[in-house]
């Protein structure tokens, strides 16, 4: 698309709509979308006006949310429907939930009768929901059917849907029953019932189920979709692998920003300095306030460090080490709670497992440490001294490290808000207590 796009920004200057059409048409919509941002905007503008609905459609589903709000406000009213009634229901979901509410009030109504419907549906259900991850294009036939009927219902309703995986087996009452792969439906007789080929054992998920326990049963499962039932069992919509792709992405970016300690960034280049350094400014701030106390114990036993001189060459090393290893703890159950493998009634496994994990990492550090003093500053009493801190730090450090995102999750907080920069903070704070105070009872008194 790149090698081409000045030759499309040069047919755009004419009026041969024809041409661009043609041209535009031999790329894949979502390769179209990456190179949005090399458009200007008023070639962005005439480019949509030019395409036909339907493929402007396409494209616009893989514009980012700030690109799709720009051409929601800047085109044609006319054209703007237009769009917006081509595109899947799930997507365009997604763009109403970013708009005002109001603004939405006054789009919906300008809908065809139809997609009206389906958008008030849809924007019932919570964001971050299967609900409001799902789609209503999916086809349904009731279990009298045999497959003759099933091929009818797929021959008159799939051209209008973009991924079909199955055909939706449900009773009078609209509860599912079964569910037909294509491939079966597709290579059974005609005169067979679908209840004869139909799989009545299938996973599914809730209406009010979050995005993240839905995406752990896509991976579960190892299935491009899944229906969303409502209490009673009924089917109101089906989610697809595309989405659930979507989901993990935006899941993992969330919680690598926290534990980064920062606040969310749509968008890194397109966001101005102003806006991200605000959203940084809070974590330092606190990180800051948090670092204040192991500036006041470092103040508090200043007296040790004037006695003892050679104390301070071991505080960087034991600060470091037991904040990596908290982090290094935090990380691994982080990572534990979001895929599933980690939950909440194994806060005691965790524990004794980052409790001997610690102790075996403290041994080996520690005498790293010990051996460091011995050999340097000639010191057997200082080299005891921050070995045995160091093993008590790291130890300490890995349970916390361990026993903390888990409560955060049980307090319903994101476990990933117990970021690495945090973390080690408060262990900074906690590893200088321990040096000072074994200090006092292993060395000084004998000083």
């Amino acid at each position: 698309m790149r090698v081409i796009l000045p030759e499309i920004k040069e047919l755009l200057t004419t009026r041969k709509k024809r041409t661009i059409r043609k041209v535009v048409s031999y790329f894949e919509p979502a390769d179209i979308a990456e190179t949005w941002s090399e458009f200007t905007h008023d070639e962005r503008i005439k480019l949509f006006n030019i395409l036909d609905a339907k493929f402007a459609a396409d494209i616009f589903e893989f514009l980012r949310e700030d690109q799709m709000i720009e051409l929601i406000t800047d085109l044609p009213t006319a054209k703007m429907i237009k769009v917006l009634n081509e595109m899947s229901p799930d997507d365009r979901t997604d763009l109403f939930a970013a708009l005002p509410t109001e603004e939405v009030e006054k789009i919906i109504p300008l809908l065809d009768t139809e997609e009206q419907k389906r958008a008030r549906e849809l924007l019932a259900y919570k964001d971050n929901t299967a609900g409001g991850l799902m789609t209503i294009d999916y086809i349904t036939v009731p279990d009298s059917a045999n497959i003759a009927h099933a091929l009818r219902e797929l021959r008159v309703h799939g051209k209008d849907i973009d991924f079909i995986q199955n055909i939706y087996v449900v009773d009078n009452v609209h509860r599912l029953q079964g569910i037909i792969p294509l491939k079966d439906l597709l290579t059974a007789t005609p005169r067979t019932r679908v209840q004869k080929i139909m799989d009545s054992h299938f996973p599914n998920v809730g209406l009010d189920m979050d995005q993240e326990d839905v995406a752990r049963i896509f991976a579960k499962y190892d299935v491009p979709s899944l229906p969303v039932l409502d209490k009673i069992g009924r089917i109101k919509g089906v989610i697809t692998v595309d989405d659930v792709i979507d989901v993990i992405k935006e899941e993992t970016s969330e919680d690598i920003y926290h534990f980064g300690a920062t606040e969310v960034t749509d968008q890194y280049l397109s966001a101005s300095p102003l806006n991200i350094a605000q959203k940084r400014v809070i974590w330092l701030i606190i990180l800051a306030l948090a670092g204040f106390i192991s500036g006041s114990v470092l103040e508090h036993y200043s007296y040790l460090l004037s006695s003892i001189v050679t104390l301070s060459f071991f505080i960087p090393i034991l600060m470091n080490t037991s904040g990596s290893a908290g982090t290094q703890a935090a990380t691994v159950v982080v990572r534990g709670l979001a895929t599933g493998e980690i939950r909440l009634r194994d806060i005691w496994r965790v524990v004794r497992k980052e409790f001997f994990i610690g102790i075996l990492m403290g041994i080996t550090a520690g005498t790293i440490t010990a051996l460091r003093a011995l050999i340097l500053q000639s010191d057997a009493g200082l080299g005891l001294t921050v070995a045995i801190a160091m093993i008590i730090a790291i130890v300490i450090a890995t349970s916390i490290g361990g026993i903390l995102p888990i409560v955060f999750k049980k307090l319903g907080v994101d476990p990933a808000l117990m970021s690495g920069p945090l973390i080690a903070t408060i262990l900074d704070t906690t590893t200088l207590l321990i040096y000072f105070n074994i200090t006092i009872l292993l060395l000084y008194r004998f000083r």
